[in-house]
């Protein structure tokens, strides 16, 4: 991975599958140098680094794991070591949801998803606020949230709903107080996305989605990874967060 100050890096967190791993081809296509955050798809994630330096982009992976704050933080310091031109963060990874009545959740499926969620993200992106953006003078997060979220909120995704409900209050309290520094912040928030996270769901569960789609397909994870990497390309002049428009990708709105 060059370590040139003029280039521009990106690190991606989930973004050895599905719409993280969207996000990272696209984004070195267009001459980001891409760092492959991984949790458990390290295998995954070699591949696609070996797939973007073969076409000459810059790619390497890491280990990012979401539930484990003294790995991130390691991880964090080794990336800050080896390249000064990191400007952005992307918050793509997250575990699957449990699919279930509330009332037949347990507290570990809500602790399992806030430790990933809300803790993982609260140490990777203050880790790398000290370590790669506050010495550039500021940088970039784009984060995914959910159409799950509502209104209205979907049924028997509390936990789910819950833990990206708290990764929203996060990014808020960091734009509150990080926004004046430089750090720039925009999120989206899919629905139903063609990924391997589909498999949380019962098929049939999955059909009546489909029907009640109004003959609209589940969004591809190019989609939104195009969202993401307009913020990217074109980060807001203001400190509070921008909601990026799924629609055609290109839409910036401030969020409510």
């Amino acid at each position: 991975m060059p370590d040139a100050r003029m280039a521009k890096s990106l690190i991606v967190t989930g973004g050895s599958s599905g719409i993280g791993a969207a996000l990272c081809r696209l984004a070195a296509r267009q001459g980001w140098h891409v760092w492959i955050g991984y949790g458990e798809g390290s295998d995954r994630a070699a591949r696609l680094a070996d797939e973007l330096n073969f076409e000459d982009r810059a790619a390497r992976a890491v280990a990012l794991p979401l539930r484990e704050p003294d790995r991130l933080r390691e991880a964090v310091a080794r990336i800050a070591e080896k390249d000064s031109s990191v400007s952005a963060l992307a918050l793509c990874g997250a575990p699957a949801p449990d699919v279930a009545s509330l009332l037949k959740l347990t507290p570990e499926h809500f602790r399992n998803q806030h430790e990933a969620a809300v803790v993982g993200n609260y140490v990777l992106l203050t880790e790398v606020w000290r370590r790669c953006f506050r010495p550039r003078g500021g940088g970039q997060v784009v984060a995914v949230l959910s159409a799950a979220q509502g209104p209205p909120t979907t049924p028997h995704m509390a936990s789910y709903v819950a833990a990206k409900c708290g990764l929203e209050g996060l990014l808020n309290a960091a734009a509150a107080e990080l926004g004046r520094a430089g750090l720039r912040i925009a999120i989206t928030r899919p629905g139903y996305v063609e990924t391997p996270m589909l498999n949380a769901f019962e098929r049939l569960l999955l059909e009546r989605a489909r029907a009640s789609a109004a003959g609209q397909a589940f969004l591809k994870p190019e989609a939104v990874a195009a969202a993401l990497l307009h913020g990217l390309n074109n980060p807001s002049a203001t400190q509070e967060i921008v909601e990026l428009s799924l629609d055609d990708g290109a839409t910036l709105e401030r969020a409510s």
